[in-house]
């Protein structure tokens, strides 16, 4: 009998082409870090600061993946995640967050966010 290979995310992404990534986070430091370490996972990632950045990165190529922070300097994260279901409805997107709450949280996959971490 063969051993099975459990199929994880980070394969299907070894597999396609779809690498693209949208990091949106105000705290620039940690925003390229993220994209650094993101980077050598071999992801292709554009990075933002605000959700104006983001809209006119989304509007260029809209990313098979994103993260993005909850608390913008322009907003809330959660119009980023509206903006990326509208153009790529099988983007697939976590919220980060350093004021967690079970709303938010509930928002956030609602619209669309496949997860919701706390920093």
């Amino acid at each position: 009998m063969q051993n099975a290979h459990r199929v994880t995310e980070w394969d299907m992404i070894s597999e396609t082409k779809t690498n693209s990534l949208l990091i949106v986070e105000d705290d620039e430091a940690l925003r390229t870090r993220l994209s650094q370490a993101m980077e050598r996972r071999g992801f292709a990632v554009q990075a933002a600061g605000s959700i104006a950045e983001a809209q006119s990165l989304i509007d260029t190529a809209a990313p098979h993946f994103a993260i993005v922070d909850l608390r913008l300097s322009d907003g809330t994260g959660l119009t980023v995640v509206e903006l990326l279901r509208r153009e790529q409805p099988k983007c697939r997107t976590v919220v980060l967050t350093g004021y967690g709450n079970i709303p938010t949280a509930v928002a956030a996959a609602r619209i669309g966010a496949v997860d919701y971490i706390a920093k």
